[in-house]
């Protein structure tokens, strides 16, 4: 038997299964201890969203006990604020593309990104807060899923390892 151990809200919930059940079998038994409908809640192992067509071997065929964050589908946007970290290249205020960065007369003037925007007579102190991206607003180009559901996540579970 392996031991699930689903945490939700900061609580924590053990269910005992085998490794050829699948999924969506074991959600269901969770979710009727916590009183939960599946299209409410998301479950997340090593970082990633589990599918629940798999079986629980397919995730994981190692470990005897296994940890399960479980998360409200509404709270994957924090109140829907904004999630700023600074970009590593220059990028365009207006696009977000790459562009180029000049400096004539102690003003910065960022142009030459893929969409031709150019801003001129830009500050020193005012281009650290244009190069900063909204992590909400950055969709993965392969799986078409929002970046920021797997960082909200991720800070989620460092607040529940505490």
């Amino acid at each position: 038997m392996i031991n699930l151990n689903f945490i939700y809200n900061e609580k924590a919930i053990n269910i005992q299964c085998k490794r050829e059940e699948y999924m969506k079998d074991i959600f269901k038994r969770y979710l009727k201890k916590i009183n939960k409908d599946i299209n409410d809640v998301f479950f997340i192992f090593n970082g990633n969203e589990i599918n629940e067509e798999l079986k629980l071997e397919e995730i994981n065929n190692k470990n005897n006990e296994i940890k399960i964050l479980v998360n409200d589908i509404n709270d994957t946007i924090i109140e829907n604020k904004e999630f700023f970290r600074q970009s590593k290249d220059i990028i365009c205020p207006k696009c977000g593309e790459i562009c180029l960065l000049n400096i004539k007369d102690y003003k910065i003037i960022l142009n030459q990104c893929k969409n031709k925007h150019k801003r001129e007579n830009i500050l020193f102190d005012e281009y650290d807060n244009l190069q900063k991206i909204n992590e909400i607003n950055i969709i993965c180009g392969e799986c078409k899923k929002i970046k920021m559901k797997y960082i909200i996540i991720d800070y989620i579970y460092v607040v529940n390892a505490k």
